[in-house]
């Protein structure tokens, strides 16, 4: 019996030291799972903030280096009279056909940055265009100065440089009652 007692009191004593014990070690691991989740949110920020630094130093490069302006270039192989030929190839307008074709005379220049297209038919000058350079391309719109009707289509003319000889683009007319005249151009130097 005394020995009964012994082992009870034994058991008793030596039972919450085990799950004390237990518990210490899973809280131990706890802690150190929490501590290197810290120093890996620690080296993600540290990351996070040299990366910031990098993209704020391109920035300010990017602000300081001189800025370049692609608008309204000049371009001296685009002076000269050009031989233009017009084929209407898409419309909804009364008067038009697809297919139908017009030829022109244009004399381009410059007036500062500003191109100038007077447009020439049979010895006579029948409108102007007016617009701006840009990379490979050129648009034109009619210049409003001459229109005298506000019923006077809308024509705009937008050109890509194939050569120093050879203009591609397309003219579109835009008329009062919103039918559209769209040809496709084909412009030879002369000079």
């Amino acid at each position: 019996m005394k020995w009964s007692i012994f082992s009870l009191i034994a058991l008793l004593l030596f039972t919450p030291g085990c799950e004390s014990r237990t518990k210490k070690e899973e809280l131990q691991k706890k802690e150190i799972a929490l501590n290197k989740k810290e120093h890996d949110l620690l080296l993600r920020e540290k990351s996070l903030q040299l990366k910031e630094q990098q993209l704020q130093q391109r920035e300010k490069q990017i602000d300081s280096s001189p800025k370049v302006d692609t608008t309204n270039l000049y371009n001296p192989a685009l002076i000269g009279r050009w031989s233009v030929k017009m084929t209407c190839t898409e419309t909804t307008c009364t008067g038009s056909a697809v297919g139908d074709t017009k030829n022109e005379q244009w004399a381009i220049s410059y007036q500062g940055k500003t191109i100038i297209a007077k447009v020439i038919v049979a010895d006579k000058l029948v409108r102007i265009y007016t617009g701006f350079f840009t990379d490979n391309s050129v648009e034109l719109m009619e210049d409003s100065e001459r229109i005298s009707s506000r019923m006077a289509p809308k024509m705009v003319v937008r050109l890509q440089i194939v050569n120093e000889k050879t203009l591609d683009g397309h003219r579109e007319i835009v008329r009062d009652n919103n039918c559209k005249v769209l040809y496709a151009l084909q412009l030879k130097k002369q000079d």
